[in-house]
């Protein structure tokens, strides 16, 4: 019986890798091109945004917790102009605005656009009302998406033989088996 038990084992774990492997892949993929990569492209392109003056309405940093932890905001409030038309945001880059658990950062955000400084502030030329007061990729870009590749990397690690599962010997599973016995009859004797 050990044996027939031993001679399924290796095939299903190779079985499990390999779908392990699959699903990875796939999910990397699929996250990375619909939630990774549009924003990574849309910041990339924000560098070629049309730029009007804007004015700072607002900068103060707001403190919360979370978790037990302070968190800080750089509330950062704008208005500009685009053909007649008066726009408002909070956008710093084109991911949003600054919130996380470093003060200093936030201060540093309030201090470079205090409130009423005269500002650049560049917009998507096919949807104004999407603004930055900073163009280009940042980290929280990458950070999105490099999220999603890490599981398309692993899977793929997986499947190419890079990355393979501990995979129990038959010898191992008989002593698996007899330890729990031991410990079985340990108990018992109590």
């Amino acid at each position: 019986m050990d044996k027939k038990i031993n001679q399924a084992t290796p095939g299903k774990r190779k079985s499990n890798s390999t779908s392990f492997g699959i699903i990875f892949t796939l999910a990397g993929a699929l996250i990375f091109y619909f939630w990774g990569w549009p924003p990574l492209k849309y910041a990339y392109e924000s560098k070629t945004w049309p730029v009007t003056s804007g004015t700072i309405t607002q900068s103060v940093v707001d403190s919360w917790m979370k978790d037990g932890k302070s968190q800080y905001d750089a509330r950062i409030n704008y208005s500009y102009e685009v053909e007649g038309k008066k726009y408002n945001s909070t956008k710093i880059n084109t991911s949003g605005s600054y919130s996380g658990s470093n003060m200093t950062r936030a201060k540093e955000l309030v201090e470079e656009f205090p409130a009423a400084k005269t500002v650049d502030v560049f917009y998507d030329p096919e949807v104004p009302d999407s603004a930055a007061l900073k163009t280009g990729v940042s980290g929280s870009d990458i950070a999105m998406a490099a999220i999603p590749l890490l599981f398309l990397i692993i899977g793929l690690a997986v499947l190419t033989g890079i990355l393979k599962p501990q995979r129990s010997t038959p010898q191992s599973y008989t002593n698996r088996r007899t330890n729990i016995r031991e410990v079985i009859k340990n108990i018992r004797n109590r």
